[in-house]
């Protein structure tokens, strides 16, 4: 019994991690990009991209997501437009947010990545203008 439930979950595990690469017609898409038809396009939007680029923030389902996201997803993704209208693409090492200059932490503006506030004393930066109203952040 127990080898039996053993192969089903390494069966299960494998099955959740497949991916398969997107394809139109014949023509495989490059890397890892996914792109609706073009009547799919978000015109309206005030910040798009046209040349591949992740857009941040954006919103997605009503949540505002500073970087990739995994949400609705196993792999990490981004809008190509600030409110997401279905073009997206998977994220690449070059994809994600980058830390915005300057900003507000406390109630000092920062030009810089800082130590303050990091218990492990490590640099970081705001993701946002304004890090205590979004909360958003990353290592530098």
């Amino acid at each position: 019994m127990a080898l039996r439930l053993g192969f089903f979950v390494i069966w299960v595990g494998e099955s959740m991690f497949l991916q398969l690469d997107p394809v139109i017609g014949d023509q495989q898409l490059s890397e890892d990009y996914f792109i609706l038809p073009k009547e799919m396009e978000d015109i309206a939007s005030g910040a798009e991209t046209k040349d591949m680029k992740c857009v941040f923030p954006f919103t997605y389902k009503g949540i505002k997501f500073f970087s990739c996201t995994s949400h609705d997803s196993i792999f990490l993704w981004c809008s190509l437009s600030a409110d997401y209208t279905g073009r997206w693409k998977y994220c690449t090492k070059t994809d994600y947010a980058k830390c915005v200059f300057p900003f507000i932490y406390g109630n000092k503006s920062y030009q810089a990545c800082i130590k303050t506030g990091s218990v492990t004393k490590r640099y970081w930066c705001s993701l946002s203008p304004n890090y205590n109203e979004d909360g958003v952040w990353k290592y530098c």
